[in-house]
């Protein structure tokens, strides 16, 4: 009874070249240690690394159970320590971006989300340096901005898996300490996550390869996840968001020079 299964993997592993393996172990290894807080910024490399050896809706459908279960390894202490403030602002647009996202998956093309998503992130982070040496001594709260934030990371999740960077913005500004930060994406992006299960599904993007391709690769999660728990235990709150400043930098970079591409 467990040819089929064993089969399916076999025949996933030689579908698949040695090079795109590497690069998909890089992707779930980057997509773990995101799960730090890092990866508003640094997640969004992990799509284009691995569509590089296959194409985009593979790479989406081989993705979305490894998130998955990279959500799954850290969702007690993502629990825990989460901020229930925030996620009851950002969580309900967020799931209404994700219906958006069913909605317009095939109307809207990458190049321009990417672009829109990159010119928007990078306009932020000068902002956010600009207002960083203002002496505020306290963070002031913008509902408005988490919930237009929410919206827009459900769709960005759901069109190519790079909901990171529109809901950091308004994350930036409630000025958290690192593993509260931490864990308020780690349950915001396990309910995105979860929610997108029906619709790929509904849309053809899962079968049975692209699953075993998931399993392969599995033994990888672990890595990436408490390498970045580890990295927001010992880093000090002033590094931690110069840190998730400049992978948001980066990541704002490459969505645009894939945009004008």
């Amino acid at each position: 009874m467990f040819d089929l299964p064993f089969a399916s993997l076999a025949q996933s592993f030689h579908a698949h070249s040695s090079i795109f393996f590497v690069c998909a172990v890089i992707s779930i290894i980057i997509v773990g240690i995101s799960k730090s807080g890092f990866g508003a910024g640094l997640g969004i490399l992990s799509l284009p690394l691995m569509a590089s050896q296959s194409s985009v809706n593979e790479a989406l459908a081989i993705l979305l159970p490894l998130l998955i279960a990279i959500d799954l390894v850290g969702l007690r202490r993502f629990i825990r320590n989460a901020n229930w403030r925030i996620l009851k602002i950002i969580i309900p647009p967020a799931i209404a971006g994700l219906l958006l996202g069913m909605i317009f998956f095939t109307a809207i093309t990458p190049q321009v989300l990417t672009l829109s998503i990159g010119i928007f992130t990078l306009l932020f982070l000068i902002q956010n340096l600009a207002m960083s040496h203002m002496d505020l001594k306290e963070a002031k709260s913008y509902p408005w901005l988490g919930r237009a934030m929410g919206l827009t990371s459900g769709f960005t999740a759901f069109v190519a898996h790079i909901g990171g960077p529109p809901i950091t913005v308004y994350m930036l500004r409630e000025k958290l300490m690192p593993m509260a930060y931490t864990s308020t994406l780690g349950v915001f992006f396990t309910i995105m996550n979860f929610g997108k299960l029906g619709p790929y599904a509904y849309l053809g993007l899962l079968n049975q390869q692209q699953l075993a391709t998931s399993i392969i690769l599995l033994p990888c999660v672990p890595v990436g996840v408490y390498f970045g728990f580890y990295l927001a235990k010992r880093i000090s709150m002033k590094w931690y968001y110069r840190t998730v400043r400049f992978f948001l930098l980066i990541a704002s970079i490459k969505l645009i020079a894939d945009g004008l591409i």
